[in-house]
């Protein structure tokens, strides 16, 4: 079996919670995030219904 690990965690959007304060992770387009877009099945580089028009911008890497 094969992990990819969720777009999101990779998106400069996203809001890291902690789940053993029971707090979930979101992000600045949704304070759910759709379960499609977090396992992978939507990529969200593209518009998704209810994003505020915020989509996927990849984290930039510290040179």
């Amino acid at each position: 079996m094969t992990y990819m690990r969720p777009q999101c965690t990779r998106c400069k959007h996203f809001i890291h919670g902690e789940r053993s304060k029971g707090i979930q992770s979101k992000c600045k387009a949704f304070e759910e995030i759709p379960r499609e877009i977090f396992f992978n099945e939507f990529h969200h580089s593209k518009p998704y219904e209810g994003d505020n028009g915020i989509q996927f911008e990849p984290i930039e890497e510290k040179k």
